[in-house]
């Protein structure tokens, strides 16, 4: 079966859409579009956003559907891809490119995020992706294709490079940038980036003392994150996760002030109970009162 990888992203169609359009990549046989033309996908998508006055946020989706090498020709794959997209995104401009640079051909999905019937925005939540996964699925299986039981490192580091697709930069210094952004969302601490390079990226990175130093999996030698920016070194990349820490330990911080307001509250009430208790407690020795006149009245009555 086909492994499928989703991105959102609020970046230019434009891009995105010539990158997976690359003559390296594809040609005529392998580009189709669902609802819109190959040729003018990206005015078509855009005239769309504008014809509803939804032309912020997410601008497009990203659907990868990669195969196992050697068990599919890129016409086979194509059609698989192109039946993906009129099945889960009846009511969306499609774009649909089959790409074999690779030892694994895979499909590339652009997807409009609006609506051409409603003007709706496209649902990207988990169970959408479920949905798509188990749509891939159940054409894979139709089609007698196995499982995927690992993951291809190239595949996966691929993922860097569609990303930064949109910025029109596909250098390999923009990908280590990429890939290491990803792996400091998914990381907790400088070792569990490294492990994450080296598993969905197959980079290479060395802890030093001071500096952390970058291989590419097209180069030879080693990158100081210096050479990067300053958001690459180990110094930037801690300063991060120091950040993401904070917060935490000033929510786990004991609301003092609080407990010393509700402790202040209930020793006012205990003094007012004891006050109260102490004005009864005088009140029943005092001799009841009674008038000059009528202790007059009483002692005549009592002489007669």
């Amino acid at each position: 079966m086909a492994t499928i990888k989703r991105l959102s992203s609020k970046g230019s169609i434009k891009n995105i859409i010539n990158y997976v359009l690359d003559k390296e990549k594809t040609n005529e046989r392998i580009v189709s579009g669902k609802d819109c033309s190959p040729l003018n996908a990206v005015e078509e998508m855009n005239a769309t956003k504008k014809s509803y006055d939804k032309t912020g946020g997410i601008t497009y989706n990203h659907i990868i559907q990669s195969f196992k090498p050697g068990e599919i020709t890129p016409d086979a794959a194509h059609k698989i891809g192109v039946e993906l997209a009129e099945k889960q995104f009846k009511n969306h401009e499609v774009l649909v490119a089959t790409h074999k640079d690779k030892e694994h051909i895979h499909n590339h999905l652009i997807i409009n995020s609006v609506s051409f019937k409603d003007g709706r925005k496209l649902i990207t939540d988990k169970t959408s992706l479920r949905e798509i996964k188990l749509e891939s699925n159940r054409i894979c299986k139709r089609e007698h294709l196995s499982t995927i039981e690992k993951p291809y490192a190239k595949e996966r580091y691929s993922m860097a490079e569609y990303k930064l697709a949109e910025k029109g930069l596909p250098i390999w210094k923009e990908q280590l940038r990429s890939a290491i952004d990803e792996a400091k969302e998914n990381s907790k601490n400088l070792v569990e980036v490294k492990e994450y390079l080296r598993e969905n990226f197959n980079i290479e990175m060395k802890i030093q003392n001071k500096n952390l130093s970058y291989l590419h999996p097209d180069k030879e030698k080693y990158c100081r994150g210096d050479k990067l920016g300053g958001d690459y070194t180990k110094e930037g990349i801690s300063r991060e996760f120091e950040k993401i820490k904070e917060p935490i330990q000033r929510d786990k911080t004991p609301n003092f002030t609080g407990i010393i307001s509700a402790i202040e509250r209930i020793t006012q009430k205990i003094a007012r109970d004891i006050e109260k208790e102490t004005i009864r407690a005088k009140k029943k020795n005092i001799p009841k009162f009674i008038p000059k006149e009528r202790q007059k009245e009483k002692s005549f009555e009592r002489e007669r």
